[in-house]
């Protein structure tokens, strides 16, 4: 399997692999509002897209399993009102979820476009929101088949090159400058999509243990040495049970 860079793990997973669960596509034209949102839907069990504009919005409504709900950034409602309009114009069935200022006229008036045009308009989610509101503004969606609890074997996992290490930015409270990250382990599963630790973290006396922290660790330094060589240097923080530090064994 290619090794990939760090940028490239941060990618969202493939649509079309697996219909699991709900499927979800965010348009918005700010890539990091997309990132946070798709993000915090993966980790509750949604299979995600995003688009920035109407016409990739177009392509993803065309594809063969479909999307179950559209999120929509209204701060700028002419922009929220042309892509009600597309859903409208491909007689989307699925449900339309507004996301905007908290009694927004704008909110208020593209929600009341998609209602004329006969979509399913979802109450809006005001913004600033944190992922427990988002939680609750889509739950009702998820499918059954996503509560269901995956089963991983981190053995398999780490075989098949499913592992992978994600970062969480950390910035200087003070300049607000990025001065770190901390690599957080995951698992994209060809069925059960991303998987976090707490379904596939074998036991403190597993063997297994030992091997994804090797995983961690040397995955950890080769992208440290991606970063600092195309980027600049930053701190990497790694989660490891304390007894690995006891006989470190890097590329065992």
């Amino acid at each position: 399997m290619t090794k990939q860079q760090p940028e490239e793990i941060l990618k969202l997973p493939t649509f079309g692999r697996r219909k699991v669960a709900s499927r979800v596509c965010v348009v918005d034209g700010k890539p990091h509002v997309r990132k946070f949102l798709c993000e915090t839907l993966e980790e509750i069990g949604f299979i995600t897209r995003e688009c920035a504009d109407v016409a990739a919005l177009d392509a993803v409504l065309d594809e063969p399993l479909g999307v179950d709900l559209i999120v929509v950034g209204s701060a700028n409602g002419e922009h929220a009102a042309t892509v009600v309009e597309a859903l409208a114009a491909k007689e989307f069935g699925g449900k339309v979820l507004l996301f905007g200022p908290r009694n927004s006229s704008s909110v208020g008036a593209v929600r009341q476009l998609g209602t004329q045009r006969r979509l399913d308009m979802l109450p809006p989610l005001a913004t600033p929101f944190d992922s427990t509101s988002l939680h609750e503004s889509v739950a009702s969606l998820a499918r059954k088949e996503a509560q269901r609890e995956p089963v991983i074997d981190p053995t398999e996992a780490l075989d098949a090159g499913w592992l992978e290490l994600w970062y969480r930015p950390k910035f200087n409270a003070r300049t607000l400058q990025l001065c770190g990250a901390e690599a957080l382990i995951r698992v994209r599963h060809p069925t059960w999509g991303l998987v976090p630790p707490a379904y596939f973290m074998p036991d403190r006396d597993d063997p297994c243990l030992s091997v994804l922290s090797n995983f961690i660790v040397n995955r950890a330094i080769e992208d440290w040495h991606y970063f600092t060589t195309q980027h600049h240097a930053v701190q990497i923080a790694v989660n490891l049970p304390f007894d690995f530090f006891s006989a470190i064994r890097i590329g065992s």
